[in-house]
C-alpha cells in the first residue's frame, strides 16, 4: 500500500486512529495463528512470536514514517566540506548578481534650475568622469505589433510578366500569426503551465484582441510542423550507449475507465524522448526499449527487470543498472532498525561528493577554458 505524506491535521489524527487500531488487530491475531502454528508443528511459539511481532513492527514503523515523517532524506554530512565559491549558493533575499540581463546605462543630470551654488550663487560645473553609480532592476512591457507587408513588384521594360517579391514563410497557409507568435504561446502553455484562456485575457490587456480557439490553432499547426523532429528523436536517443529511463502517471482529460495513462521517458545526454501509453506493464516497457543493446538507467521498477530478464520476450541483450538515489532510500527506510546502514549510507554521501567535484570541476572548463585539475582518485 502506497502512503503519501498528509497536511491536513484531521486526517492525519483519523488515519493514525486507524493504523493503531489495524495494529492491534493484527497484532492480536498473529500471536493467536503463530501459537497455533508452532503447537501442532511442536515449535517454540515464544521465540516465532517474537519474529513475527518484530517484522512487524518494522512494517508499522516504516508506515509512521511515510504519514508523518519528513518527506526530505538529506543527511548531516559527517564532515562539512567548503564548496567552491562558484558553487555556494547565495542566502537571504539580498541582492543577487544578473549576469544575464542587459545592462543599460542612464546618466541623472541636475535640472538647470538646481545647478547653482547654495553657498555664492555661483554656476555649477560639472566634475568629468565622476559620478555615484545604484543599480535597479527595471522591466520593458512586451507589446504586440501588426506587420504589414508591402512585397514590392517589378517588371521589364521588355513587357514579361512582373515579378512580385516573395512573402515570409507562415506557419499556417494565409494566416494571421508568425512563427514567433506560435513559439511563444506553445513556451508558456507548456513550460510555464499558462493555460490558453489565462494567455487569452493577458493578451487582451496588452492590447491584443484573441480568442483561445485560435492559440490552440497555432500550437496545433506548430505540433504538425515539429512531428518530423519528434519522430527523429528515438533514433537518437537510442544510439546513445546509455539511456536513463523513467514514466509517470499522466492523467487524461476524459473521464471513466482508462483516465490514468502513463507518460514513459527515454533520455541520452543531448535528447529526450516522451511517449503517452495507456499502461505501465512489462509488455509497455518492451514497446519502449525495443531491441535497444546499451545499458539503461532505472529506478528498480520491476517491468524493467521483467522485460529485460535472459529467456524473455523482450531486450535482453540491454543491462540495467539502477538509480542511486532509490537503492539509498532502502537503507534510508532500513536505518531504524539496522543502524549498520548508516556506513553504506556514508559511502553513498562519498559517491555523492565526487560526482559533485567532477560536475565544479566540467563548470570551471566552460566558463574559463584551459587546463582543469580533476579530483585524483586517491582524494
Amino acid at each position: 500500500m502506497r502512503i503519501e505524506h498528509v497536511t491536513d491535521l484531521e486526517t492525519a489524527k483519523q488515519m493514525a486512529a486507524l493504523l493503531e487500531a489495524e495494529h492491534a488487530r493484527l497484532h492480536q491475531r498473529l500471536e493467536l495463528l503463530v501459537q497455533e502454528n508452532a503447537r501442532l508443528k511442536g515449535e517454540d511459539a515464544q521465540a516465532r512470536l517474537q519474529l513475527e511481532l518484530t517484522q512487524l513492527a518494522e512494517q508499522l514503523a516504516l508506515m509512521q514514517q511515510r504519514l508523518f515523517g519528513a518527506s526530505s532524506e538529506k543527511r548531516k554530512p559527517a564532515v562539512e566540506a567548503t564548496p567552491p565559491a562558484s558553487a555556494r549558493k547565495q542566502r537571504g533575499h539580498g541582492p543577487r548578481a544578473q549576469p544575464q540581463l542587459p545592462v543599460q546605462e542612464v546618466v541623472l543630470p541636475l535640472d538647470e534650475a538646481d545647478k547653482v551654488c547654495g553657498l555664492c550663487g555661483g554656476a555649477l560645473k560639472e566634475c568629468a568622469g565622476q559620478t555615484e553609480d545604484s543599480q535597479e532592476v527595471s522591466v520593458v512591457e512586451r507589446h504586440f505589433v501588426l506587420k504589414h507587408y508591402r512585397r514590392q513588384k517589378y517588371r521589364c521594360p521588355c513587357g514579361c510578366a512582373p515579378v512580385t517579391a516573395p512573402a515570409p514563410p507562415r506557419l499556417i497557409e494565409g494566416g494571421r500569426y508568425s512563427v514567433d507568435f506560435a513559439v511563444h504561446v506553445a513556451l508558456r502553455k507548456y513550460g510555464f503551465h499558462l493555460p490558453l484562456a489565462r494567455q487569452e485575457r493577458m493578451f487582451q490587456r496588452e492590447g491584443l484582441v484573441v480568442d483561445s480557439q485560435t492559440l490552440w490553432d497555432q500550437l496545433n499547426a506548430l505540433a504538425h510542423h515539429l512531428q518530423p523532429s519528434y519522430e527523429a528523436l528515438p533514433a537518437v536517443v537510442f544510439s546513445s550507449p546509455l539511456i536513463h529511463a523513467d514514466e509517470t502517471h499522466w492523467y487524461m482529460l476524459k473521464k471513466g475507465p482508462g483516465k490514468k495513462w502513463y507518460a514513459w521517458t527515454v533520455a541520452c545526454a543531448d535528447a529526450v524522448y516522451h511517449r503517452i501509453l495507456p499502461s505501465r506493464s512489462g509488455a509497455t516497457a518492451k514497446l519502449v526499449l525495443g531491441d535497444y543493446a546499451g545499458v539503461v538507467m532505472v529506478d528498480g521498477y520491476a517491468a524493467y527487470q521483467t522485460v529485460t530478464k535472459p529467456g524473455a520476450d523482450g531486450p535482453a541483450s540491454c543491462s540495467l543498472v539502477s538509480c542511486w538515489a532509490h537503492v539509498r532510500r532502502k537503507f534510508v527506510e532500513a536505518e531504524r532498525v539496522a543502524p549498520v546502514c548508516a556506513e553504506v549510507l556514508s559511502l553513498i554521501g562519498q559517491l555523492y561528493a565526487i560526482e559533485a567535484d567532477l560536475l565544479h570541476a566540467a563548470l570551471a572548463a566552460i566558463e574559463t577554458p584551459g587546463t582543469v585539475t580533476l579530483p585524483s582518485s586517491s582524494d
